[in-house]
């Protein structure tokens, strides 16, 4: 059977399946002895040097509520609605600020948003389409299936930027954004919604994605069919069920299954 025979809709992931990004484009920084890639000199610039905001105090506020942050968003106990629940971006920084004990709440959110704003600038401006993305979204809408994308996304407005940006915008019917709904996959309800919009059921979709959790058995329990991008070729976890129905290590190689 091909992969596209019966399907009425098909959901991709977006970040490292659809689009990747440049992160080599961002400046070096070092974060409890650790040197990485990123955005923070940028919108610590742009953004909290005009309210004289030294680099080394953000550092500081933001290795305090980093761990709280990420407690919450890899809890792994409770319901489905507490281990999965999204948080914005602009909560996230939000609370960072809350550490220079210098801002009022108004403040606070409002420079978030500026923060938040320019790093997703910054997404947007380093980011490039997975080879050959185009053709395979235009191969399952000449098939008459709707395409969606479903992405865990903190700030949803910058996901149509980015598929502006990278000219994949006019090959998505639909966009499922984890900041919208307020849940994170591999949570039910992004898939759902994606049916829903479609008006079709499980049996009749497809999820593309390269994170074996919150994608391939996120929509696999559902009845979905999936397709795994294994883009380091480690094999499927043998702790996890709902194998996906087609393993792959790139994106474009789905143009040789449909």
């Amino acid at each position: 059977m091909k992969l596209l025979e019966g399907v009425r809709v098909a959901c991709f992931d977006l970040f490292d399946t659809l689009i990747h990004v440049r992160t080599d484009r961002y400046p070096e920084i070092e974060l409890n002895g650790t040197p990485l890639r990123s955005t923070i000199p940028i919108w610590h610039e742009r953004v909290l040097a005009h309210h004289d905001v030294s680099l080394n105090e953000l550092k500081e506020a933001l290795l305090a509520v980093w761990p709280q942050i990420r407690s919450e968003l890899e809890r792994d106990r409770g319901s489905e609605d507490e281990r999965y629940k999204e948080m914005r971006a602009v909560e996230k920084y939000r609370r960072a600020l809350t550490q220079l004990d210098r801002f009022s709440d108004e403040e606070s959110e409002s420079i978030a948003l500026e923060i938040a704003i320019v790093h997703h600038e910054c997404l947007v401006n380093a980011s490039f389409p997975a080879i050959r993305a185009g053709d395979v979204l235009e191969a399952v809408k000449s098939k008459d299936i709707e395409t969606v994308l479903i992405s865990n996304w903190d700030y949803a407005p910058a996901a149509e930027a980015m598929l502006e940006a990278t000219g994949l915008a006019p090959l998505l019917d639909h966009l499922v954004i984890s900041e919208a709904v307020g849940l994170r996959k591999p949570h039910r309800r992004l898939f759902e919604l994606a049916l829903e919009r479609c008006d079709t059921t499980a049996a009749r979709a497809l999820h593309v994605g390269d994170l074996a959790r919150p994608d391939a058995w996120g929509a696999g329990r559902l009845g979905f069919r999936t397709v795994w991008i294994d883009k380091n070729e480690d094999g499927w976890p043998a702790d996890l069920e709902y194998a996906p129905t087609l393993t792959v290590t790139k994106l474009a190689e789905l143009l040789d299954h449909f």
